[in-house]
Order: C-alpha cells, then sequence, then structure tokens
C-alpha cells in the first residue's frame, strides 16, 4: 500500500518540473532568439512479483513507482522573423548560431541577434559578449575572405573612407552644328585629386566648320590650382580637334584622350586622366546635331574621403559601412556556427549555450554554406515558444499534479480504514 505514496510522490515531482518548464517557455514568448523547451518522461519499475514461466506461459507481474524527468529538450525549430529598426541586428534564417565569447578560449552560442557597437567599437551581444566573424580582406578586391581564424568584429565609429584619385572621365554632350564659325560652348567636369580635394576641368569648344563639320576644343584647370600655373590663368592640358560624320556622329579622335595633369599646389601628386571620348560598347560620347548644345551627363571615377553613415547587413552576414562620399566597404563577415546535435547543448543563461559531448563540436563557416541558413539584416528572430500551445501544456501538466496528489489522498485515507480495524 505505501508504493502508492512513492508513486504519487514522484509524480508530483516530475509534473512539478513539467511546469517549471512551461513557466521558463512563457516567461521568454518576447525574448529575441529564444528557443524553447519540453519536457518527457521516464516510468519506474521496482518491483516484479514473477516473470514469464519457462513453457512461455503467463505474463509478468510488475509494480511501478512512478515517474521521473527523462529529458528536458531544447525546440529548434524557427522562430518568426521581425524587422527592426537597428542596422546592426541580424537574424538566422534556418539553422546556426551566432558564435559570442569575452576572449578567444571561451565561446559561447546565440541565437539572439540583438547586436551593437560599444564604447570601444567592437560588435557585441545585448550581454556585452563580444561577435566573432572573419576580418581579413583580399588585397585586390577588399573582399572579406570567409576562411581563416575568428575575429572579434570591430569597427571605429570614427572610421573614414579613403579617398581615390580621379583616373577617367566622361561628358556626354551635344554640339550644335547649327551654330556660326567662331562661336564657343564651355563644358565641365568634375575630378578628385590623390588627397580627394575636388577640381573642375573647364572644356571650352569652338566651331571651326568645314567638310567634314568640325570644333576645336581646349581643356583646362585653374592656374592657381596645379604647380608651375599663374593665378587668375587657365592652365592648358590638352587641345585638339573634334570631326563628326555627315550624321553627327564623331569621326575624329577615334581614341580616347589623356589628361596629364601636374602635381597640385595643396601637395596632390601629379595625375592623368583619361577622357573617354567612347563608351564601352563603342558609341561616342559627344555628337553634332542640330540641337542646343548641352550636357547631359558627366561621369568620373574619383571620389573625396567620406565619413561612415550607417551599416547594411547582407544575407552572407557580410557587414558593409555605408560612407558619406557614396562608398560601400566590406568591414567583416558574421561567422555562424553548426551542431551535429543542437539538442545536446548547454543553456548557460543570457540566451547562451556552450558546446558538450552530447552536441559535438562546433562546424564554423559563413552563412548559406553548411546547412548554417542564412542571415537577414535589420530583423530579430522572435521566441518560438507558441503561447496557445504552452497554456494547454499548463492545464494537463496541472491536471496530473491534482491527479497525484489525490492519490496520495486516498491512499492515506484506505491506510487510515486499516488503522481502524484494531481499535
Amino acid at each position: 500500500m505505501l508504493t502508492s505514496f512513492y508513486s504519487a510522490l514522484s509524480g508530483l515531482s516530475a509534473y512539478a518540473s513539467a511546469l517549471n518548464v512551461v513557466g521558463n517557455n512563457i516567461a521568454n514568448i518576447n525574448t529575441s532568439g529564444f528557443k524553447g523547451s519540453s519536457i518527457n518522461f521516464y516510468d519506474l519499475v521496482t518491483r516484479t512479483f514473477n516473470g514469464v514461466s519457462a513453457s512461455g506461459s503467463g505474463n509478468p507481474m510488475q509494480i511501478g513507482l512512478g515517474s521521473y524527468p527523462a529529458s528536458v529538450s531544447g525546440i529548434f525549430n524557427q522562430g518568426s522573423i521581425q524587422v527592426s529598426q537597428e542596422g546592426t541586428n541580424v537574424a538566422i534564417e534556418g539553422n546556426g548560431f551566432f558564435i559570442v565569447g569575452n576572449s578567444d578560449t571561451e565561446r559561447v552560442y546565440t541565437r539572439n541577434g540583438a547586436f551593437s557597437f560599444n564604447q570601444e567599437g567592437y560588435l557585441v551581444d545585448p550581454s556585452g559578449y563580444r561577435v566573432y566573424g572573419y576580418t581579413q580582406k583580399d588585397p585586390a578586391t577588399g573582399a572579406i575572405i570567409p576562411s581563416g581564424q575568428l575575429q572579434p568584429i570591430y569597427m571605429a565609429a570614427n572610421s573614414i573612407s579613403d579617398p581615390a584619385a580621379t583616373s577617367f572621365m566622361q561628358v556626354y554632350m551635344n554640339l550644335d552644328n547649327t551654330t556660326d564659325v567662331g562661336d564657343t560652348y564651355s563644358a565641365s567636369s568634375v575630378i578628385y585629386d590623390s588627397k580627394g580635394a575636388q577640381h573642375t576641368l573647364d572644356i571650352t569648344y569652338t566651331h571651326t566648320g568645314g567638310t567634314p563639320d568640325s570644333w576645336s576644343y581646349e581643356v583646362t584647370i585653374p592656374g592657381e590650382e596645379v604647380v608651375g600655373g599663374t593665378a587668375g590663368t587657365p592652365y592648358s592640358l590638352a587641345t585638339g580637334t573634334m570631326t563628326f560624320n555627315d550624321d553627327g556622329t564623331l569621326a575624329t579622335p577615334a581614341a580616347d584622350v589623356a589628361l596629364n595633369i601636374p602635381a597640385f599646389t595643396n601637395g596632390g601628386g601629379a595625375m592623368t586622366v583619361n577622357w573617354d571620348l567612347w563608351s564601352d560598347g563603342g558609341a561616342a560620347t559627344v555628337t553634332s546635331y542640330p540641337l542646343a548644345s548641352a550636357v547631359s551627363y558627366t561621369n568620373q571615377n574619383g571620389y573625396p574621403p567620406g565619413n561612415l553613415s550607417s551599416i547594411i547587413i547582407d544575407q552572407q552576414g557580410i557587414i558593409q559601412g555605408v560612407f558619406s562620399n557614396g562608398q560601400v566597404e566590406d568591414i567583416a563577415q558574421i561567422a555562424l556556427a553548426n551542431f551535429n546535435n543542437p539538442k545536446g547543448l548547454l543553456r548557460t543563461g543570457l540566451n547562451h549555450f556552450s558546446e558538450t559531448l552530447a552536441s559535438g563540436v562546433p562546424a564554423y563557416g559563413s552563412a548559406n554554406t553548411g546547412g548554417r541558413g542564412s542571415i537577414n539584416g535589420g530583423s530579430l528572430e522572435a521566441s518560438n515558444v507558441d503561447m496557445a500551445t504552452e497554456f494547454v501544456n499548463m492545464l494537463l501538466f496541472e491536471r496530473g499534479y491534482q491527479a497525484n496528489s489525490r492519490t496520495i489522498r486516498t491512499s492515506d485515507e484506505i491506510i487510515q480504514e486499516a488503522l481502524s480495524i484494531k481499535r
């Protein structure tokens, strides 16, 4: 009879543990990247009155001693992706974990991508752990190399995009072939020197007429801006003649014009700018039609230095800085870890997991490789806890707890009856 007390007691303990699991799930229903848990039970068998006979007749007689929590397993199904207002927030869609830590030897894993840059310039999670990724760049292209040793992702708030000197320019325009001989038209193009300072090149066209129709040109720069120039006097960089076919298309020059610019008075070095008169597709950038002389479009590849203005993160986890000079540069790439058995991970608090023998060792890599899922920038993964399911489980576990407590009461009443026989 006393066995029923112990069976019911084990049931009370098991259902109390189950209610703890449900309570923890519900408490984290709004925790970004949280993964819920589920509980499973063992039955406890302690007494066997008789087994199966040698002839195979009869069934074994056994009495159990209740139940015991067999496991509390993590549920790692995908949580919904929610758009956030922070460019440094990221969410994993698929498998994989972010890698964070306080040092190179102490690394833990999380699905909470509510990242931000701390006062030192490191990308950190809400608990202050540094986010690890790939930071080495290809010297030729500036692209991140997604291999090698993981490093904490760092970017200074005062990051500057270096300037680039102009190496080519294009001026798409029309010269009116109905103007009188001797009429002029002026156009200009902005260029940048090696220090990122802006300069303006002036191009003066003079209609010289003739057959075929032709225009002379001269390219100048303000004299005070270059070494050897005179203040207030344009410094000539190139002169020449353009001739046009009967249909108004450019005939000569048949090649682009090289503009050799001496050193600048601000310290910028000498440079050569290629004036592209022909596009990559072979079309001329200058025409001579009976339309008003006008510039339709200018283009050049130089730019000044720029300050960091915003951050974007793509599906590969590449963090890019957007600078005030219009340039976008790769900063680093967020790395992901994958496990053979994520249910074997150990929860360590702060929405972190650590590896165990049951989970296996982590496989590091970039997003969209090795089954690690993709990364959504400017988003967060919501908790995967389903409130309706948890409340149903709560009711079931509550009834189970009540039933076991009733078993104890009933067993107690029966023992009271047995004791009353003696009286």
